[in-house]
């Protein structure tokens, strides 16, 4: 849910905006993989060991405690026990499902990469191959993480928090973004997370941070058992905040795609879900939709798209940029940028100027997030 410049027949650098959930983009950003067939790119199963179950706590012994020396060393973080099997386990064929969402996308024009986790059985699945997207609003995450572990939050800064989670608001982004490190944020979290992939903004802005599925899987994962150094209060709050998501974001953006849309037989509360979503990135749109599901945070659930601006008829798609500084309703010129054409050029979305909340486009890539949710889970629910 970030912003990003679009670029119409040449891309142009635009100075950075501050409005909905969009990112800046650049010519320079990495071109996005090649869409893959799911004979390219085969679903994996990787099995994660459960969590270590606590010990069970004996009567005292009757003999002298063992001296300070010997004692062992205090965690550094409580490690809460693994989810309990309270819901149902993941119906058979799962990778299979994987397999069909990814060739529904790639016919959509899309790239998907999808990871899931069973957190009571420590099973895992995923097709990301390790491709890297950017997240967009889902940085906002890592924001509260590093924020929350610093301590000491002022009632402001916890109700930019809120806003930030829940309405995906950017201008509360930015002032925490600012306020709490800006790039040392990525660096620290990605550090106590183990997230290898996870890398800093190439351009000081948080929505350009780069990460992939699987990494968002482990961060999830690793707020939940406490290994990223949260303590319990701490993650449930954030949990709180991504159940007391709003349909619509801060600018208008219909944040109910994915996940949340494509699960109506999930409890509303059952469902802490975080999106993100941008365009254009070398003319794409970029969506994420990932969540913690299930009564017992059972599971967890990463979907990420690359998606072809797509109008779905052969008009066309006609429009106007904003002049930044007039608000004049202008059509530049494919030629000369400072000119001005009576006939309209097509231009990309960019929601760096607008939110892009009414464009046809960004409904067809949201509707893609969706119904790969539907084929992984036509039942409406996980578990």
């Amino acid at each position: 849910m970030r912003r990003s410049v679009a670029a119409i027949v040449v891309a142009a650098a635009v100075p950075l905006g501050v409005c909905g959930c969009t990112v800046p983009t650049q010519t320079v950003d990495a071109a996005p993989a090649a869409p893959a067939t799911s004979s390219e790119r085969p679903p994996t199963t990787r099995h994660t060991p459960p969590p270590i179950p606590a010990p069970v706590t004996s009567a005292p012994p009757q003999i002298p405690p063992a001296p300070p020396a010997l004692a062992p060393a205090a965690p550094m973080a409580p490690t809460p026990p693994p989810a309990p099997a309270t819901s149902a386990p993941l119906p058979p064929g799962v990778a299979s499902r994987i397999a069909a969402a990814h060739d529904a996308a790639a016919a959509r024009g899309a790239d998907l990469a999808v990871a899931l986790l069973d957190r009571s059985t420590g099973e895992r699945f995923g097709t990301s191959d390790g491709d890297r997207v950017e997240t967009a609003s889902v940085a906002k995450l890592f924001i509260a993480d590093a924020m929350l572990h610093q301590g000491a939050i002022s009632a402001a800064d916890r109700d930019r928090l809120a806003r930030m989670l829940e309405r995906s608001d950017d201008n509360a982004a930015n002032e925490l973004w600012i306020g709490h490190g800006g790039d040392a944020v990525i660096r620290d979290v990605a550090a106590r997370y183990g997230l290898g992939a996870t890398t800093p903004p190439w351009d000081g802005n948080w929505w350009n941070t780069e990460t992939t599925a699987d990494d968002l899987v482990d961060w999830y994962a690793g707020l939940l058992d406490g290994r990223g150094g949260l303590d319990r209060a701490d993650a449930d709050a954030i949990l709180g905040h991504l159940r007391a998501s709003t349909p619509l974001a801060a600018d208008g953006y219909d944040q109910r795609f994915g996940v949340p849309d494509a699960l109506p037989a999930q409890p509303p509360d059952e469902v802490a879900v975080k999106q993100g979503w941008m365009c254009c990135t070398d003319g794409r749109w970029v969506h994420l939709s990932t969540a913690v599901v299930g009564p017992d945070a059972r599971y967890v659930l990463v979907v990420a798209a690359r998606e072809t601006v797509d109008y779905g008829d052969d008009s066309g798609h006609w429009a106007v940029r904003r002049h930044r500084d007039t608000d004049a309703a202008v059509v530049t010129d494919d030629a000369d940028p400072e000119s001005t054409s009576e006939e309209p050029i097509p231009l990309l979305p960019d929601t760096s100027i607008d939110s892009a909340a009414d464009d046809a486009s960004a409904a067809h890539a949201r509707e893609t997030m969706t119904e790969v949710v539907r084929i992984l889970f036509p039942e409406g629910r996980i578990g």
